[in-house]
């Protein structure tokens, strides 16, 4: 994936201009973004025509990875039926970036009639009258498009570039040591992450129902 934070931004971020340590810059960047992404279980980096598959369980409402609320190419299936947008599904902004969704909602909350399926304008071709979706089915929902988020949200982008700076400060003075940040902040060279980190993956942090890729 893309770094979070290019080389340039971290660069101007450290103050430095020459290009001795450009590997060493660009390394501590790389490593923060995946860092970032695997610590809070989010897809930041954006990517073009990723598929993911999720096992719904019945659920009328599933947790997804990170994708664009509007995203023209995207394609739905549930149990290899393709669903139209605001029609067979809904995509629920999050709460963090509301450009980005990571709720999908399948079906209307009516389960006060019998022929509640019906709400679903696709429930013939879906044979819903006949499926329990109390039990759902291994990998019955298929969403295929743009992952990620369409503008990186500035806490991110400052929690990433933070983490590639102290990453840098790492190579280059090893585990031990004190440093300060541009804002002023010391970081103890010994710890694993920089002081607030963890407060920052708690904020962000997203677990999914995936079941493949």
């Amino acid at each position: 994936m893309a770094p979070l934070v290019s080389l340039a931004e971290l660069k101007t971020y450290l103050g430095l201009t020459g290009t001795a340590d450009d590997q060493i810059i660009a390394s501590a960047a790389s490593n923060a973004s995946i860092m970032v992404e695997r610590d809070t279980g989010r897809i930041f980096a954006v990517a073009s025509n990723v598929t993911r598959k999720y096992s719904t369980n019945g659920e009328a409402v599933l947790t997804i990875h990170d994708r664009p609320v509007t995203d023209t190419t995207r394609t739905v299936t549930l149990i290899g039926a393709a669903l139209t947008e605001t029609e067979g599904y809904w995509l629920l902004p999050d709460w963090r970036d509301n450009l980005t969704s990571t709720s999908i909602q399948l079906r209307y909350f009516d389960r006060t009639r019998a022929d509640w399926y019906k709400v679903d304008p696709f429930w013939f071709d879906k044979n819903l009258d006949n499926y329990p979706y109390s039990q759902g089915s291994p990998n019955d929902l298929v969403i295929t498009g743009v992952e990620g988020h369409p503008v990186l949200p500035l806490d991110v982008f400052e929690w990433t570039r933070r983490l590639a700076a102290f990453l840098y400060w790492q190579a280059k003075g090893g585990a031990s040591g004190f440093v300060q940040s541009p804002e002023g902040f010391e970081f103890d060279l010994s710890q694993d992450r920089p002081p607030g980190y963890e407060r920052f993956v708690k904020d962000w942090t997203l677990r999914t129902a995936v079941a493949g890729i």
